[in-house]
């Protein structure tokens, strides 16, 4: 069986909103239903673990009446920091089972991103989507210098980052490292290797009014 937790605890300051940024209208439906469109349409038995601050359960508690999607699932605490939240949420997941646990506000991850992360997972234990690099990249040694590096080399992390449910949960019981910036980074703490599969160039964080503007192209190209 298949679950996902869903990430919404995110104030979302950069957005400039009175409303969270999971929450947000985007072409006539809150982002965050979108997001939850995307698991259910790969997997209709899913089991959904949505994590969010508590004092935006009001915002849900709206949205859940109005959408189908919104009916049946698990809503857990969100914590002080994102490692928190992805911990409280995992306490509603059984053994035996391949989680993701994706960004709520990352609306375009594709079917196939999807498939290709939990069937890592059910063979390996990870499945965690990447790009590669197409800038070239720098890194700082200091205020006044920095070095290049080979960025075929580099590749950016995306989500969902799925696993098999009993190893993710074992590596969330580890006390918090400020290393662990992400959930690949947990679960490699503890067991080393990670695999790796293509994500989706389409698949970005909205965090910014300039990504919802993007968003807004990119859900009419999908339509």
């Amino acid at each position: 069986m298949n679950a996902v937790v869903i990430v919404a605890g995110g104030s979302g300051r950069r957005m400039e909103r009175d409303i969270p940024k999971q929450y947000l209208d985007l072409q006539g439906k809150p982002l965050i239903i979108h997001t939850l469109e995307k698991f259910l349409q790969f997997d209709p038995g899913m089991k959904v673990v949505l994590v969010m601050a508590s004092g935006h359960r009001k915002f849900w508690d709206v949205i859940s009446i109005s959408y189908d999607q919104g009916s049946g699932m698990m809503v857990a605490a969100g914590g002080e920091t994102r490692y928190d939240s992805v911990k409280n949420g995992l306490q509603y997941i059984d053994d035996g089972l391949i989680v993701g646990i994706h960004d709520a506000v990352r609306p375009f991850v594709s079917h196939e991103t999807i498939a290709r992360c939990y069937a890592a997972a059910g063979k390996t234990g990870s499945g965690i989507p990447v790009m590669e690099m197409d800038e070239s990249v720098r890194m700082i040694q200091s205020s006044s210098q920095s070095v290049h590096m080979d960025r075929l080399k580099l590749r950016r992390v995306q989500t969902p980052q799925v696993f098999k449910s009993e190893m993710i949960k074992d590596a969330y019981r580890q006390p918090f490292d400020p290393a662990f910036t992400d959930d690949a980074s947990v679960f490699e703490s503890q067991y080393e290797n990670i695999t790796l599969v293509e994500g989706n160039p389409e698949n970005i964080k909205i965090t910014t009014p300039t990504d919802l503007q993007l968003a807004s192209v990119l859900i009419g190209t999908k339509e």
